[in-house]
């Protein structure tokens, strides 16, 4: 008898291991990126006692894969948005300010984005950011420029790609930058030859709509506009590649931590709607100097923030600065188990490339 639960157990094994790797190796049809800027775990700490009086509380807290990334640039212990992006989204280290840009001998070279790869396969891409569309997070998805001050050229870059047709769903801010660039009486011409319609707000996004940009110069309900991009992107059969950034900078503590409340929301959402074929990772590209300090709990942060304004308060103390810790890098769906440990912010690159099953051999140009 003994014998024969060995043998069942024994076959159960071969049954079920195969079944078990297939699980652990399932390919992401679509990949969502919520990128905090400036939202490290000293932020996500302090974001979720605000808004909850209690630690633990944000959903980014019951992701099931959480790791630590390891956030310097190439030529600095701390790194700005430019660098710490461009290794995200390319798998390279590189100088403060520079665009997906790397060092190489004499000169640069100028790596493939994920975006750009998503394009290159006919996956539907998009960009979203309470931030300028040029700015640095969300100009190293589809651009590539020395200096990230480079506004023009980020911008022509981003309707005239390298690869494919450029992001499909593109929403940001700052207009006056935009108008500067390319002349407003242009714009109607140039997005119409691109397809894309042209809303002045992203409340206005539908997401029967392909391809659609939406430059604004106020602050948007990230909600609407990343539900309906998902939507959206998600009609296509190949899948999609879709960037969210949401400023977390708390030098303005109330606003700081009420975006970090936003995104986590957000994330909370999105997670309920995108489906199961999709790998949700949420990272922030650098820490920042806020710091809970002693303070009975009898007294909430948030009517301390609020008494205060901007901050700092008696509970919290603000170096208005970028720091060099390690971020929190929290993920869930197909490929999000790889996400464990320290591990540098390069690293992150490989595990969006292997969710989308992707080779490793497309990281230079």
């Amino acid at each position: 008898m003994l014998g024969f639960m060995f043998r069942i157990l024994a076959l159960a094994a071969l049954v079920l291991t195969p079944m078990a790797a297939r699980a652990q190796t399932a390919k992401a049809k679509n990949v969502i990126l919520f990128l905090g800027d400036a939202g490290g775990l000293p932020t996500l700490n302090a974001a979720g006692i605000y808004a909850n009086d209690r630690p633990l509380s944000l959903f980014l807290h019951t992701m099931p894969h959480v790791g630590l990334s390891e956030t310097s640039a190439l030529d600095n212990w701390v790194t700005d948005s430019a660098a710490g992006m461009t290794a995200i989204m390319t798998g390279h280290k590189t100088r403060n300010g520079m665009v997906s840009m790397v060092p190489r001998g004499q000169g640069f070279i100028e790596p493939q984005t994920i975006l750009e790869m998503a394009e290159r396969r006919g996956l539907s891409t998009g960009v979203i950011t309470n931030m300028p569309i040029w700015d640095a997070t969300p100009a190293v998805c589809y651009a590539h420029a020395e200096k990230r001050s480079d506004r023009a050229s980020i911008l022509r870059q981003l309707f005239a790609p390298r690869y494919g047709d450029g992001p499909d769903i593109i929403v940001g801010k700052d207009r006056p930058t935009l108008d500067q660039v390319i002349a407003p009486d242009s714009q109607a011409a140039l997005f119409g030859k691109l397809g894309y319609q042209a809303v002045n707000d992203p409340a206005e996004l539908r997401a029967d709509m392909k391809r659609a940009i939406a430059i604004t110069d106020s602050d948007f309900d990230p909600q609407h506009a990343v539900e309906t991009a998902v939507r959206s992107l998600g009609k296509n059969r190949k899948g999609y590649f879709l960037m969210v950034e949401w400023d977390m900078h708390t030098d303005d503590l109330a606003k700081g931590l009420t975006h970090a409340i936003e995104m986590n929301n957000l994330i909370r959402r999105i997670a309920q709607v995108a489906g199961k074929d999709t790998m949700i990772l949420f990272v922030a590209d650098h820490s920042f100097g806020v710091r809970l300090r002693s303070s009975p709990r009898t007294q909430p942060l948030a009517a301390q923030v609020a008494a205060t304004g901007q901050g700092p308060t008696a509970a919290i103390s603000v170096d208005p600065t970028h720091t060099g810790e390690e971020v929190v890098a929290a993920a869930m769906g197909p490929g999000s188990e790889r996400v464990r440990g320290f591990f540098s912010n390069t690293a992150l690159f490989d595990v969006i490339r292997r969710a989308f099953g992707w080779p490793k051999d497309e990281r230079t140009r």
